[in-house]
């Protein structure tokens, strides 16, 4: 197998989580036992709620939570303890991710309306604002990134929405906090999720919220005694969170200590790199790869660069060419590619991610390796027009 060429080390792994982990990232998980109730976790912790802080432009008073357990999590309990139970929600569903925001609402009984888009496309504003209209809703629930079909929502717009009706905006980021530009507190977002995994680079197991404006935090405060569960429970979680920031020891439950060491490292990676140096390099990378997909005359699912997000592509294949005969032929090349997961798109796409610590160079070797394996598949590809593009665009963007 020309798998067996590769030691896996050397792997280019372009998902849309998990990232590659960097060494120093994981050296930290595995350089000692932290004790989640010794003073230096709880000031470790707290670097860590003020670190996130900055990556998703909340305020410096912004409630944050970090708590063990996946993205999904997250958006359950920031729904829980953001949103009355008694509330009609608006769900924007751009795709597969957009629905489990609806299903995650059904299930702890609200009163739950979908807008859906057509796969690559975004919900009309128009027909946002007409359904918000009818009046009676109290929130409204959108993924920034849709990772099944690499569209990126307008938060700004959004929001303004949002407050136009008066309801809160819950946005999950899991798939572009740290890689999408964004300012939740000056942009009026109310409240973000996301999970460390993919473009905070840090391994899977950790959720994150943030409660970015004054009327999440009010909504937070008023529906804290409606919230049914226990672990769920954010108003016991802040108490927690409050004390490390005062490099104080709490305990609530306990906390992932080896995940939100790792986090603490890479979040000062990130703060290192500079954000606008970061959004900038993602975007880039982003519409490099794109370019070179559409010179070898593949579709892109985002319907134009505008809405396409900075971390995940989705792309159609040739007629007649299977997603998971390409995956396994791209792996045997040791990258590694995601199959499509929105059900309008199995059997003929593949997604990309080019998110976290993706670089230039592993963004030339996919578009090299995709062009052979096509070809070797019957495509009418030429062998060196995508990558012609995609080095261009890198000229350009990169200077």
């Amino acid at each position: 197998m020309v798998l067996e060429m590769y030691p896996d080390e050397r792997r280019i792994l372009m998902t849309p989580g998990p990232v590659v982990f960097s060494v120093d990232v994981l050296r930290v998980m595995a350089s000692t036992v932290y004790e989640h109730t010794s003073p230096d976790f709880a000031v470790l912790h707290g670097s860590v709620i003020r670190g996130f802080r900055v990556v998703v432009g909340a305020r410096s008073n912004s409630p944050v939570f970090v708590i063990p357990g996946s993205g999904t999590l997250a958006m359950e309990v920031a729904l829980l303890n953001a949103v009355d139970p008694r509330s009609r929600v608006l769900v924007v569903s751009h795709g597969f991710f957009g629905d489990r925001w609806g299903e995650i609402a059904r299930a702890n009984g609200y009163d739950v309306t979908v807008l859906s888009s057509e796969p690559g496309d975004v919900v009309p504003l128009d027909s946002i604002v007409e359904e918000l209209s009818r009046s009676g809703y109290g929130a409204m629930l959108v993924s920034h990134v849709e990772t099944s079909t690499g569209v990126r929502a307008d938060l700004v717009k959004l929001a303004s929405i949002a407050r136009r009706f008066d309801v809160l905006l819950v946005a999950d980021g899991v798939s572009s906090v740290a890689a999408e530009p964004l300012s939740c507190s000056d942009w009026g977002v109310d409240v973000v999720v996301t999970a460390s995994q993919k473009a905070l680079e840090t391994p899977p197991g950790l959720g994150l919220i943030a409660l970015c404006t004054e009327r999440a935090v009010q909504a937070f405060n008023e529906n804290s005694g409606r919230v049914r569960g226990y672990y769920a429970r954010l108003s016991s979680w802040a108490k927690v969170m409050e004390a490390y920031e005062r490099g104080e020891v709490a305990y609530y439950a306990t906390p992932a200590t080896h995940l939100v060491a790792a986090l603490a490292r890479s979040l000062e990676k990130i703060q290192a790199e500079g954000l606008e140096r970061r959004f900038k390099r993602h975007r880039a990378l982003a519409k490099a790869l794109r370019a070179g997909l559409r010179a070898m005359g593949l579709e892109v699912v985002a319907r134009s660069e505008e809405i396409a997000a900075n971390t995940v592509t989705a792309v159609y294949l040739p007629e007649g060419v299977s997603p998971a005969e390409v995956r396994k032929a791209v792996m045997e090349g040791n990258i590694v590619v995601a199959m499509p997961i929105h059900p309008a798109l199995r059997g003929k796409s593949i997604r990309i991610g080019h998110m976290g610590s993706v670089n230039h160079n592993d963004v030339i070797a996919t578009i090299a390796l995709l062009e052979r394996v096509l070809k070797r598949m019957g495509a009418n590809i030429k062998l060196g027009t995508g990558l012609q593009a995609t080095q261009e665009t890198l000229y350009e963007e990169l200077l």
